[in-house]
């Protein structure tokens, strides 16, 4: 029996892609692309006859992780026919958002209002980089008998090795990510000044050429023909979902239904506009018939091959229709109109990899396929049941296999950040190891964001926290509170510290089974006023009574405001640390997470752990997670009114 060969596939950017986002439509549309081209890889190699160990669930095109597996012979000239395909598919999408374009938008009316004809001639070169230029495609091929461990290892090595090709543009750049060219008809034109019929049409309504550009002119051609594009999008919604309206409405709900989509004000780049267009059905359902007629493909969200393929490509489409949006908007455009802090969440499996080095050569590709379908599930019913899990006060943006993100809000009105916190009680035990327990842990990152601050920026500090949930020692959350500003507080704490049936996991002996480590607060007053516990360590701080060589006054405060139950716990400093079994898989989260983070050479012996717990960084590590849970618990409890 000949040794199996795997071979592991990916691209990039992912994470880039996402955060230049400034919708939640945006960010529906990433994901829901990243998902797409994924599966579309995974339709290629089964069209190769390979078998496709990771993601489980090939043939459902939502919450497809961008890592595919594939077991069987395969060459690089195949590899080069997965590529093709990956890289028709995006052309596909791309054409579709630009055909439609250029098919509804034909004329504009000038300041003088006389009608004009829309010439497209100048951005095709754009476009055309785009789709060219947008992914890096990355492949690693194993040797016979090689693991899918070792394949993946090679994977990251070329990895390094980036191949990227910026693109280059003339004019304005786009508001939102500030790097790439303004989408718009006249977008980096190359006038031929020896062809006076064309340089007229180009600069009918906009002076492009470097040596007399006028930027209020360029400015006002992108805005008309936002203004034009927002309405089509509005006007092609009403005709495409059949929706009856007066004539004198008319007008006013497409503008209403076409503002969703895109607001005149903004000025996005080609692939930003691709993101927001792709949510639009009358776009999604051409995008359909293009992939089944080019590359016969079925675009179904169906697990059973033996129905009849039911295309559900638009189901992004009918989950974000304009309506649904107008519970939450952080844009708002009249200074008298209320403005709301919002919650965001990020999460992320941790440890994968060793749990895969931790099983036997033989069983690892059939557990990879096992664990794949179980996390694939899970983000499913995530997804499908997520008024139940977030108990109607927010939603999922995706969840795809052990990738989640979500934003929690209430309509038209402020959330209390209680109640968002709250939500995370229960987070490991109620939702993680739900319908069972998981192989591996997660960690998340939760901000909760002032109405000012960008969406963009909103995603990156998400990214941030939840890099620090897991750069401390995984299987935690970090609580980061974003203020206008864009300065920021942080808590990083384990889940038991939050979710009881965790902590008595850990701890079977505690005495109060009913209360976590944020419910057990009380004030001197034998209330659960924050403000106390706050004003306390201001006082302290500002008198530098926190110092490295101590830490008395922080664990004397967990006894008055936490009772000695739980200052007996935080003060072991057994507890401090994460604790491995012999594969290096985390089997108790420590307060402080992972030694080496303090000492890189760190072994434990009874003498490096005693020398360890007596560190001047550790213990000044130790006052500052007490010092910001008084400043995060304060502003995510509901006694006060200074967040909101």
């Amino acid at each position: 029996m000949s040794a199996k060969c795997y071979t592991v596939i990916t691209f990039a950017p992912v994470q880039g892609f996402i955060e230049k986002s400034r919708k939640l439509r945006d960010l529906y549309g990433s994901s829901y692309i990243l998902s797409l081209l994924s599966w579309v890889i995974c339709q290629a190699a089964l069209k190769l006859n390979c078998v496709v160990v990771s993601p489980a669930l090939p043939n459902v095109t939502q919450g497809m992780p961008n890592q595919i597996i594939v077991e069987g012979e395969i060459d690089r000239e195949n590899i080069e026919k997965i590529k093709g395909f990956f890289n028709q598919a995006w052309s596909l999408l791309a054409d579709t958002c630009q055909s439609w374009i250029e098919k509804n938008i034909q004329t504009i009316q000038d300041e003088e209002e006389k009608e004009q004809q829309w010439y497209y001639e100048s951005w095709h070169r754009d476009w055309k980089m785009w789709k060219k230029y947008s992914w890096e495609f990355f492949y690693a091929i194993g040797e016979p008998g090689e693991s899918i461990t070792e394949v993946r290892q090679r994977l990251n090595q070329v990895k390094n090795s980036r191949d990227w090709t910026g693109i280059n543009w003339q004019g304005e750049s786009s508001t939102l990510s500030g790097a790439d060219g303004i989408a718009y008809p006249y977008l980096g034109p190359k006038l031929d000044l020896n062809d006076p019929h064309y340089r007229q049409k180009i600069t009918a309504l906009c002076q492009v050429d470097p040596r007399n550009y006028n930027y209020q002119a360029e400015k006002t051609t992108v805005r008309r023909f936002y203004r034009e594009l927002s309405y089509k999008l509005g006007e092609s919604f009403i005709e495409f979902n059949g929706l009856k309206i007066k004539d004198e409405e008319k007008i006013e709900q497409i503008r209403e239904y076409g503002s969703s989509f895109i607001d005149i004000r903004e000025e996005l780049s080609i692939p930003e506009l691709i993101k927001r267009l792709i949510t639009h059905q009358a776009i999604v359902e051409n995008l359909t018939i293009c992939l089944r007629d080019e590359l016969k493909l079925e675009v179904r969200d169906d697990e059973d091959q033996q129905k009849i393929p039911e295309w559900k490509l638009n189901q992004v489409a009918e989950e974000i229709k304009p309506r649904s949006f107008g519970s939450l908007s952080r844009l708002k455009d009249k200074p008298e109109d209320k403005k709301y802090w919002t919650a965001w969440f990020l999460g992320d499996g941790d440890g994968a990899g060793k749990y895969f080095q931790s099983l036997k050569p033989e069983e690892e590709a059939q557990k990879l396929k096992e664990f794949s379908k179980e996390m694939r599930n899970w983000g499913k019913t995530l997804r499908k049941q997520q008024d139940r899990y977030l108990k109607g006060k927010g939603r999922m943006i995706y969840a795809g296999g052990d990738d989640f993100l979500g934003v929690l809000y209430k309509a038209n009105q402020q959330i209390p950040a209680l109640e968002c916190l709250e939500l995370f009680y229960t987070f490991k035990s109620g939702i993680w190891q739900k319908p069972e327990r998981k192989k591996i842990s997660a960690s998340v990152g939760f901000v909760w964001a002032a109405p000012g601050v960008p969406q963009r920026d909103v995603l990156q500090h998400c990214h941030a926290a939840e890099g620090a949930a897991k750069s401390t020692g995984r299987d935690r959350i970090s609580f980061r509170i974003l203020f206008n500003s864009g300065n920021y507080l942080e808590w990083v704490c384990p889940w038991w510290l939050l979710d009881k049936v965790d902590l008595l996991n850990f701890f079977p002996s505690f005495p109060d089974k009913t209360q976590n480590l944020i419910e057990s607060y009380q004030d001197r007053d034998n209330g659960d006023n924050w403000t106390h516990f706050y004003r306390d360590v201001a006082t302290l701080e500002s008198r530098h009574a926190f110092s490295d060589k101590s830490i008395d006054i922080a664990l004397g405060l967990m006894e008055i405001y936490f009772a000695s139950t739980w200052r007996d716990i935080i003060g072991n400093t057994d507890n401090w640390w994460n604790h491995y079994n012999e594969h290096e898989i985390q089997e108790f989260t420590g307060i402080l997470g992972d030694p080496k983070r303090f000492n890189p050479e760190y072994q434990e012996t009874p003498e490096l752990r005693n020398e360890l717990n007596n560190s001047p960084k550790v213990k000044e590590a130790f006052n500052n997670w007490v010092i910001n849970l008084a400043k995060v618990g304060f502003h995510l409890t509901d006694n006060h009114g200074n967040s909101n």
